[in-house]
């Protein structure tokens, strides 16, 4: 069972907390490319540069910790689980067409097609170098593993472009191109603190409900991003991107069939013109915002039980934190988004 921390003691986690994001964005600054061609340099750094939460090495770092490791002793294994991550980011801007990346222009919409592919293969190759630098072969294995996941992720989610799946289709797809990615950094950071086959085992399964709770909140936040914002609200709706919330709403028993058709002939992409305040009442009326929510959280929940069968430890503080960040919010008002959960990923 969970013990809060008391407000004093929370806020010394926290600033932990900071100084590890700290850390890790140094250490990601300072990474040596001197060995990489300057046509490739500069692009390599702007993928890298362009931030985000540091969400899954911090996921890392902090399991290595919470097993009695030290997080500073991490520093390759978390390089090799972020260049790989963002190579894929790198890719997948391209396959999707995204103009935009965390609130920057893409690597391909800046610098062509052409150096965003070969920027993308550099820094899954510069990944691979930092994670056989560890010297944990099962390390290499685990990325090299994930990132084919997450290739058939994708694969996936483009073959299911403007068509329907079901919702353990879509949950497996969320897995492969997401969850795999929360897995393999909760299970690197088990190979790192101990490497003691059953709490990398429980650790990767920690991950994983982490990582697929995380791609249920990305599908709600799309569709309940306010207008005004910078990030284009219902992009999954009018690209033909299969979501949780559609899925429900479209098999739905209470769903108005003029509303289905509508959602239908945009999902298709026969329709360009939508209204973002119907999709939402359309959402909610049907109890798919909620179904969603609540699968949402079952992840959640389950992340929280493995979380419950370790000894209480600042790092396992921090964990919970981090669950709670990116799930509870939704649970007070439905239709308010933190301006901190629509930053980059």
């Amino acid at each position: 069972m969970r013990v809060p921390k008391g407000r004093s003691e929370g806020k010394r986690i926290n600033k932990k907390r900071q100084h590890q994001l700290e850390f890790i964005n140094e250490t990601l600054k300072e990474l040596d490319l001197s060995h990489i061609h300057p046509l490739l340099e500069t692009t390599t750094k702007y993928a890298i540069s362009t931030g985000g939460k540091r969400l899954r090495p911090l996921i890392a770092i902090l399991c290595t910790e919470m097993l009695g490791g030290d997080y500073r002793d991490t520093r390759d294994m978390f390089l090799a689980l972020e260049l790989i991550h963002n190579a894929t980011l790198v890719h997948d801007d391209i396959i999707d067409g995204d103009m935009y990346r965390r609130g920057e222009p893409s690597l391909f919409s800046e610098h062509g097609v052409k150096k965003a592919v070969l920027t993308g293969d550099a820094l899954l190759s510069i990944g691979l170098m930092y994670a056989s630098k560890t010297g944990k072969p099962e390390i290499v294995e685990w990325l090299a593993e994930t990132a084919l996941k997450m290739v058939q992720g994708i694969t996936l989610q483009n073959q299911y472009k403007r068509k329907l799946m079901s919702v353990d289709e879509y949950l497996h797809m969320n897995y492969l191109k997401s969850g795999s990615l929360f897995e393999a950094a909760s299970a690197l950071g088990g190979i790192t603190g101990s490497n003691d086959p059953e709490d990398v085992k429980k650790l990767a399964q920690f991950g994983k409900y982490f990582g697929n709770a995380y791609q249920i909140r990305d599908d709600i936040i799309d569709t309940f991003t306010p207008q005004d914002s910078e990030n284009s609200p219902n992009n999954d709706l009018l690209n033909g991107d299969p979501s949780l919330l559609l899925l429900y709403a479209i098999n739905s028993d209470s769903i108005d069939e003029d509303d289905k058709a509508r959602f239908l002939s945009i999902y298709s992409g026969e329709c360009k013109d939508l209204n973002v305040d119907q999709v939402r009442r359309v959402y909610e009326e049907t109890g798919s915002l909620q179904k969603a929510i609540d699968k949402m959280q079952e992840f959640s929940n389950m992340a929280k039980e493995i979380l419950d069968s370790y000894p209480e430890s600042d790092a396992k503080e921090s964990l919970y934190k981090l669950l709670e960040q990116y799930n509870s919010s939704f649970t007070d008002n439905l239709y308010k988004v933190s301006s901190d959960m629509l930053q980059g990923h």
